[in-house]
């Protein structure tokens, strides 16, 4: 017989409450908001971790994936930005590694479990560029389905002026287009979202500005269209960690390229290994073995300090 793991108790209590309405609100918009789902300690814990992360300064000594911003290197006026921390930071890993939104995305999306795919750090600090709209699926042709829900969650009080997270509502309907070229500071940065909307035959919609208290979170389907503006302000940082779920089931695909996804591939074989894509939450009651213990790590850690 399968043996079935116990799901953790609730981490983020906020979220165990996603009802029909909820679900009903992200199938129709292709997002859905949801505030006040971090303690303030553990909101300070987070912004804590982040200069230290950016400074190379790692609890596993594993690096991220990815580590676009180095001080004293890069351009003040880019967006910082980092994938896969879970796997450099324990205080991170807590978050990403979290049930309570592994089940909140299946629950919204309709899928039987969610794995994660990745995790990514965003720090725009003030005075920085935009991110250009785009879809968070158009990246993931390397997974069968080819399928993608983003929890965003913010670190601070967010703000239309200091760069948020903005939507277009209803985009999620379009079909999917190809990854933009330009990502990072360009200057029409809703460019690509009014080209989808062009060829889907619609008008754009009016992005919808997510201005919510720090320790709130927005979940959003893979296919919906968003980006954010410029911190135009001298004085007010957006940090702010994306937790980017597949579902259960997902597999490889035989399609080429997989810039961080692929990595983890053993040759010939389709499956997820739980070891780099772990399962946080499915109906069947599986959730991977060794989260528990990673996470207590990190717990304890922050107990200590």
């Amino acid at each position: 017989s399968r043996m079935v793991v116990l799901m953790p108790a609730h981490d983020l209590p906020r979220l165990a409450g996603i009802d029909e309405a909820d679900i009903a609100c992200f199938r129709r918009d292709g997002f859905l908001v949801v505030e006040r789902i971090l303690a303030p300690d553990r909101i300070e814990a987070l912004r804590a971790r982040f200069p230290l992360l950016f400074a190379g300064k790692f609890d596993t000594g594993i690096y991220p994936d990815e580590w676009y911003w180095r001080e004293g290197m890069s351009l003040p006026d880019v967006t910082r930005h980092m994938a896969n921390a879970w796997k450099a930071d324990l205080t991170v890993a807590r978050l990403a590694l979290s049930a309570d939104i592994g089940r909140a995305a299946a629950l919204l999306a309709g899928w039987s479990g969610t794995r994660l795919g990745q995790d990514t750090i965003w720090w725009k600090a003030p005075l920085t560029k935009p991110i250009a709209h785009h879809q968070d699926t158009s990246f993931l042709d390397v997974l069968d389905p080819q399928a993608t829900v983003t929890c965003w969650v913010t670190l601070d009080d967010t703000h239309r002026d200091a760069g948020t997270l903005e939507y277009a509502p209803g985009s999620h309907l379009w079909p999917l287009t190809p990854i933009p070229q330009e990502f990072h500071g360009q200057h029409d940065y809703r460019a690509h979202m009014r080209a989808a909307a062009a060829a889907a035959g619609v008008t754009p919609p009016e992005p919808v500005m997510i201005e919510v208290p720090a320790g709130s979170c927005v979940f959003h389907a893979g296919e919906t269209w968003h980006g954010s503006g410029p911190n135009v302000t001298a004085d007010r940082m957006r940090r702010s960690i994306g937790v980017h779920l597949v579902p259960e089931s997902a597999r490889f695909s035989d399609r080429p390229g997989g810039y961080i996804y692929r990595r983890y591939q053993r040759t010939g074989d389709p499956v997820m290994d739980e070891s780099f894509f772990p399962v946080l939450w499915s109906a069947s009651g599986h959730r991977t073995r060794w989260i528990e213990g990673y996470c207590e790590t990190g717990q304890r850690r922050a107990a200590a300090a």
